[in-house]
This record gives C-alpha cells, structure tokens and sequence, in this order.
C-alpha cells in the first residue's frame, strides 16, 4: 500500500465532494418528478441509509485495520474467490467512472458545446483526471481543499439572491400521495449516490486518525446540501416546471439576473459543475488504479493509469443519453448496487467473524 496521508479534514472534504457529485445536478428533476413538493423528504431519508451504510463501512474498516477494499476481499475469501471479488469491485469502479464522464460529457455537449462530439470531452476530462490521479491522492485532496471554498461560494451566493423568486404556493399543490409507492420509486436515490461510498474503503487505511468522524460528518453535511437543492428547485421552479426540466438547478441559474447587466450565471454554475464532477472522477479512478495494483502487484502506477483512460472512454461511449440513462437508474440501479454495497460487505464481515471465532477456539483448546 502506498505511503501517503490524509488528515480528517481533506477526508471529509473528499466525502463531500464526492457524494454531492453528479448528484446536485441530476437528481433534483427525476425526485420532484417521483415524489413533488415531498422530494426533499426523499433526500433526508436517502442520507440516514447513507449514514447507516458508513457506519457498515467504518466497521468493516476496524475488523481490517489498515486494509483497502481489495486487500479485504483477499483476506476474506482467500487469493482466487477474493480475486475475483476484487476484480468485480474494480470493473465497479472504473463503471462509475465512465458514468461520470459520461454525464459530465453530455451535460457539456447539450449546454455548452452541442456541435464539439462528445468524445473530445471525455478523452479531455479523463487526461486531466489521469495526470491528478499520477500525482497521488494526496495531491487530489489538496486541490480539492484549496477549490471548496471558492465552490460553495459560488454556488451558495447566488442561490440564496435566488430566494427572492421563492413562492411557498408550491408546496401545497394538491398532489396524491403514496408513501409505499415514493419509497419504492425513489429507492435509486439510496443508490446514487449513498451507496457509491462503498469506494471509500479503498481511502479509509490513508487517514490518520478521526476517520469516523470525517467520513460520517462528510455525508451527512452533503446529504443536508443535497436536500436543499430539491428544496430549492421546487420553492422557486414549482413541482410542475421542475419535475420537466433535466437540469433543474442548472436552469435557475441560467434565468437568474443580479441587475440588468448581470446574466448568464450559468457559466458560474457550468464551471463548479466541471470541477465537482472531476474532483469525484478523480477518485473513482485512483480507487480503480489503486485496485488493479494491488491486485495484480503492479508497482509503477503510471503504466495503468494510461491504458485506464481508453479503457473508461470506451466504457463510457456504451451509454445512451442522460434521458434514457435516468430511466435505467430508476428501474435498476438499487438492486445493482446492493451487491456490491450491501451484499459483499455482509460477507466481509461475516468472514472475519468467522476467523475470529475459529482463533479464539484454538487458543481455548490449545489452553
């Protein structure tokens, strides 16, 4: 395992970042759609399975102290099925990852660039992210500390100006309402992007000390912002507007106007997008690099960082639009998910009970 560090802090930064993601753009149309006026309601419940899911997590962490998530799987299930479950778990990561670019890509084509293809944007995001990802997590934790500020302000500032267009009429709009039917519609909110945090037991053995704190507190402040997107979205949008729209928030900022020659906020907006989503990217890839060295015991890791680039930029020219991506998410992402965050590290923890127990039994006997 490499030799770095992280303190609490660029941790729970990481977390952050990491779970707001994609998510703050993407995620406010489909839960208005789902659950109107209530969609906020979703995201608080979203983010009390996320934190239940990390406390899992950090207990995994603790029966392997100092072990990623492939050293995990290795452990548990020995060198061949644990291979095999490490491999599952890197093609996971390096699929999240062409998920990003590719919803990254999209969001840059259809709003910035319609006539650039797609593809420059991918094989430009990955470049970057490659180079970030060849300096070293440290590296990444420190820009993305040094950007938060500035994201937060940029994006907080001009939201709250926006309050003024608030209009609380749309909240009791006369929409029926299923609880069963909302919980079951909105489960891939549980996925996405709660249950992506199964990468973070690859970056837990890096941190010094205070990891539950800063891995618990990172989801949730990020839970709390993405709960006050949707909130937002429908306050000043409306159920109606904001369920039709694919990128709620981003619209709000594209019809926003501090005085009469201020406008076109968006481009504030499009810029916090593109650095979010390639602070997240960064670090799917490092978790699937990093996965693939220690599998395979490879020591330079620049000879697959590279070949990773071509590798994600294919996988990410496999998917459709984000239209046609969010009714796949919607239908199937939970149960997909669920194996790899949920199941597995049942498993994981099932196994290092069972070793316990079985030491302690032959310490009992040879006594």
């Amino acid at each position: 395992m490499e030799s770095v560090r992280l303190n609490a802090w660029q941790f729970h930064l990481l977390t952050q970042i990491y779970v707001i993601g994609t998510a703050f753009i993407l995620l406010p149309g489909p839960i208005i759609a789902s659950a109107k006026q209530y969609g906020w309601i979703v995201v608080i419940w979203a983010t009390l399975y996320g934190l239940v899911l990390a406390f899992g997590y950090l207990y995994l962490a603790k029966l392997y102290p100092g072990k990623t998530l492939v050293e995990i799987a290795l452990q548990a299930f020995g060198k061949w099925a644990g291979g095999l479950v490490s491999l599952l778990y890197i093609v996971f990561f390096i699929q999240i990852a062409s998920w990003v670019t590719h919803n990254l890509g999209d969001f840059m084509h259809i709003n910035l660039m319609p006539l650039t293809p797609i593809s420059v944007f991918h094989i430009m995001i990955l470049l970057v992210s490659a180079y970030a990802v060849s300096k070293g997590i440290e590296s990444i934790a420190l820009v993305n500390e040094l950007l938060v500020p500035y994201l937060y302000s940029a994006f907080w500032v001009p939201i709250v100006i926006m309050l003024r267009e608030w209009k609380w009429r749309y909240f009791h709009v006369a929409y029926p309402f299923q609880l069963s039917d909302v919980v079951f519609q909105t489960r891939y909110v549980l996925a996405f992007p709660f249950m992506e945090t199964v990468a973070f037991l690859m970056l837990i053995p890096f941190v010094q000390r205070k990891v539950k704190i800063a891995f618990i507190t990172g989801i949730a402040v990020a839970g709390a912002m993405l709960t006050a997107c949707v909130f937002i979205s429908i306050g000043v949008l409306g159920v109606y507007r904001g369920q039709q729209l694919v990128y709620p928030i981003f619209s709000m900022f594209r019809e926003m106007r501090f005085t009469g020659f201020i406008e076109h906020l968006e481009a504030i907006l499009a810029v916090n997008i593109v650095l979010v989503v390639c602070i997240k990217l960064c670090i799917l890839f490092y978790c699937a690099v990093l996965g693939v060295c220690q599998l395979f015991k490879i020591e330079k890791r620049n000879s697959v960082i590279y070949p990773m680039v071509w590798v994600i930029s294919a996988y990410s020219m496999l998917f459709m639009n984000n239209v046609e991506n969010l009714d796949w998410i919607k239908k199937y992402l939970f149960e997909y998910y669920f194996l790899f965050a949920v199941a597995l590290p049942v498993l994981f923890i099932v196994a290092a009970k069972w070793r316990n127990n079985g030491r302690r039994m032959k310490k009992d006997g040879s006594a």
